[in-house]
């Protein structure tokens, strides 16, 4: 739907090179919502963007055999021929009958079976699987998936950049209805508006109000005449996620949220030389952390995300070993905590062959409306 054929072979032949040697003969993944570990593979091996109903796809290791996308209604069906990469789609009223006829009609009843996750896989589906055929094994994949995953390409940079564009954009409109007597509902839907009307799939938007950041669906209470308001923005454009963590201040800001505000911005500032390639992810996290308890403030452990198809694909954390390269995403939000006060300030950067971008262009002042 956003991709080209020419990315699509490309991670095809990554995904097989990788099923060549593990011995692993077809994937099983299955695809939702593409969120916390639901579904990014099967975005990545369908450019489908599905909803909410958990789809299969049969991915081959031969370059033979063309994958099989299993739907469950006949509007999904035609989506799916419009929009995704499969070519075999079928129409399924039980996803587990389907994939035992599949893997009868492939031959595969000696084979090894790589699976998108096993702890999501449901387990009476994997048990009868090996119940009804001896000689198939199942093994996990989700891992090596998901280190496929963490590579961006350009044609993904341009969707990564549009995302995190529109999230610059849906906070600028939004921030001017936050006005006293407005209800939280009526700030977010302005900012939800922006995003789905330029095209966002989908959005994962919170607020709260201060002076400690206690974010969540919006509700129906009101606006403040003083005080913080704290939004977070992320979005989901053409499968890429981005976020911006912000707050504004209604009057004069109180001490507690300006040195918590300081203390946010500068302690990002200090771990961005080591968000680069070449370095463990532990590195930079470790230096935002120590800065922020240098400055005497508390600090809450979640330090933001790793971002792809996933809004999740992994946690930076100063516990966090794995090696960055370049193509890889994250959302950096420090978390200090003063006297009862906090704070949760972020945004999207970009790793570059010799460092990071900033792609989120809203400043780092802090707002007084």
């Amino acid at each position: 739907m956003f991709l080209s054929n020419k990315e699509k072979e490309a991670r095809y032949r990554a995904v097989r090179q990788q099923m060549a040697e593990q011995g692993i003969d077809a994937l099983i993944a299955r695809g939702s919502s593409a969120i916390r570990g639901d579904g990014a593979a099967f975005r990545f091996l369908t450019n489908f963007p599905n909803i909410n109903i958990p789809l299969v796809l049969f991915f081959f290791r031969s370059e033979g055999e063309k994958p099989i996308l299993l739907v469950e209604s006949r509007f999904q069906a035609m989506r799916a021929e419009k929009y995704s990469w499969a070519e075999d789609i079928r129409l399924s009223s039980n996803f587990f009958q389907s994939i035992t006829e599949t893997l009868k009609e492939k031959h595969l009843d000696q084979a090894t079976i790589g699976i998108d996750g096993l702890h999501n896989f449901p387990f009476l589906w994997g048990q009868k699987i090996e119940e009804t055929f001896l000689g198939i094994r199942l093994v996990e994949l989700g891992p090596v998936l998901k280190k496929l995953r963490a590579y961006r390409t350009p044609e993904e940079i341009r969707l990564v950049k549009k995302s995190a564009a529109l999230v610059d954009r849906a906070f600028a409109e939004g921030i001017k209805h936050i006005k006293p007597g407005k209800t939280e509902w009526e700030i977010m839907a302005r900012i939800d508006y922006i995003l789905k009307s330029n095209g966002v799939e989908k959005s994962f938007n919170i607020i709260s109000q201060g002076p400690k950041v206690d974010a969540y669906v919006p509700s129906g209470r009101k606006i403040k005449k003083k005080g913080m308001v704290f939004t977070e923005i992320t979005a989901n454009y053409g499968g890429y996620w981005t976020q911006l963590a912000r707050a504004v201040s209604l009057g004069k800001p109180d001490k507690r949220l300006v040195k918590l505000h300081q203390v946010a911005v500068q302690a990002i500032k200090e771990a961005l030389p080591y968000l680069k390639p070449g370095l463990k992810v532990a590195k930079s996290m470790s230096v935002m952390e120590e800065y922020v308890n240098n400055s005497g403030l508390g600090c809450t452990p979640v330090y933001g995300h790793i971002v792809g198809i996933d809004m999740v694909e992994d946690r930076p954390s100063p516990k966090n070993e794995s090696e960055i390269v370049p193509g890889m995403v994250f959302i950096v939000h420090p978390w200090p905590i003063l006297d009862g006060s906090s704070l949760l300030w972020g945004e999207t950067y970009l790793i570059t062959e010799k460092g990071n971008q900033r792609l989120n262009k809203v400043g780092d002042d802090l707002m007084v409306l």
